[in-house]
């Protein structure tokens, strides 16, 4: 499991940003127990594909996506599967007080 660190303010309010968007939620909660690509996706949540790719490449320069290219016999026949990987987030006063302003 992903322990997610911050050293400081601006790190975390990122993340926090990220994971505060609903969409991004709902993605990482697609792909939580199943990977799919991002046209399955999109169509599952009702959101344009272009979107969903943008955010999965953000969710994936966090860390909290892993991706991997397979072969399919359909088009399109390179698709890029995605899957949340298993993360942990704990924020407390504790934990922001320690942060430096940036």
């Amino acid at each position: 499991m992903l322990t997610l660190y911050f050293n400081t303010i601006p790190e975390l309010a990122r993340v926090l940003g990220m994971l505060g968007n609903e969409q991004r939620l709902a993605i990482l909660r697609s792909i939580s127990s199943e990977e799919k690509y991002a046209r399955e996706i999109a169509e599952e949540l009702g959101i344009s594909r272009p979107l969903v790719n943008i955010y999965l490449k953000q969710l994936e320069k966090l860390g909290l996506v892993e991706a991997t290219s397979r072969t399919s016999e359909e088009p399109p026949y390179l698709r890029r599967y995605y899957r949340a990987v298993p993360f942990e987030l704990v924020v407390n006063l504790e934990m922001i007080e320690r942060l430096r302003r940036s």
